[in-house]
């Protein structure tokens, strides 16, 4: 492959990742020295608790391509990572990609070759899930209700493994809003889209930072709610048919007090009370995730905060 005559950056969210750090380093710095004339490798560490720190410094003392970020304490998942690392990157295109390894370093190559065809973003397509069977079905699961209920058109086996151009980049710096999901503000700037595909591999060493069910459900939660109107719809339809239940109540209930058989045709009378107050709840519940996204948004607190710029 030709020398690409620009400056790629390459952006690398990490948490506990003592174990991976040398042998991405490594595989990546040779992959970039091969592809481009010019790049530079910002790790932006959430507050690690093992020995990533330490690594992440002597890497940038040897190399100045290397820039590393210190957040102030862990601000969560990999998304204010992602935020952090490319409001700092200085190259002509930016990638997104795990510090894990999961994502091979060789596929860089090929993100920026799509890139010099004209593709503004190109993401890695992952055609063959990996992980344990209930995390695969639940990611799967989550992609596709993310798909029917948002706005936005999101690949269902894509991630957040991607290339940016900087016209891309610099309309992602300037979303102001905390609740991130970075590839569906990706995904909301337009531009020429494309993808790659390309096997990802199990993790090598170390654990998953968002090991638990609740966490990711939790998190996929917000990410719906950011980047959907289904949530509030519901709110209107369940106004609707919630009428109608007390309307059938009311009337069952008058029939029977007529006809003089109130017990039984009381107990259905009440279960249909009972479905519209859960559905009042329901409606509510909604309302609170919707208030609690906007409850963030107005507060005006940063996204994160940095502790420390190390090689800049």
């Amino acid at each position: 492959m030709t020398i690409v005559d620009k400056k790629v950056s390459v952006v690398i969210p990490c948490y506990n990742e003592s174990g991976n750090i040398p042998e991405l380093y490594s595989r990546l710095s040779s992959t970039l020295k091969g592809t481009v004339s010019d790049y530079e490798i910002i790790f932006v560490d959430n507050c690690s608790t093992d020995r990533s720190e330490a690594m992440l410094r002597d890497l940038a003392s040897k190399d100045g391509r290397v820039v590393v970020i210190l957040f102030s304490r862990n601000f969560g998942n990999s998304q204010y990572g992602y935020s952090a690392g490319t409001e700092h990157a200085t190259g002509e295109a930016v990638i997104w990609m795990e510090g894990d390894l999961q994502d091979p370093p060789e596929v860089v190559s090929k993100l920026i070759e799509k890139w010099q065809e004209g593709y503004d973003v190109v993401y890695g397509v992952r055609p063959r899930a990996v992980g344990s069977f209930f995390s695969r079905i639940a990611r799967r699961t989550f992609y596709r209700l993310f798909h029917a209920l948002s706005y936005l058109d999101i690949p269902v086996d894509a991630g957040d493994f991607s290339l940016l151009d900087r016209k891309v980049v610099d309309q992602f710096n300037a979303m102001p809003e905390r609740s991130r999901f970075v590839r569906g503000l990706r995904a909301w700037v337009g531009f020429r889209h494309t993808g790659v595909p390309y096997s990802r591999d199990e993790r090598k060493h170390g654990v998953t930072s968002n090991p638990s069910f609740r966490r990711n459900a939790w998190w996929a939660k917000k990410f719906i709610f950011s980047f959907s109107y289904a949530p509030l719809a519901f709110v209107s339809r369940a106004a609707f048919w919630g009428a109608g239940l007390v309307v059938l109540s009311m009337g069952t209930m008058l029939v029977c007090a007529l006809g003089q058989r109130v017990s039984w045709h009381a107990a259905g009378a009440f279960s249909l009370v009972l479905m519209f107050l859960e559905v009042i709840l329901m409606s509510l519940a909604v309302l609170a995730e919707s208030v609690s996204i906007i409850f963030e948004e107005v507060k005006g607190r940063p996204k994160y905060i940095i502790r420390e710029i190390i090689g800049r």
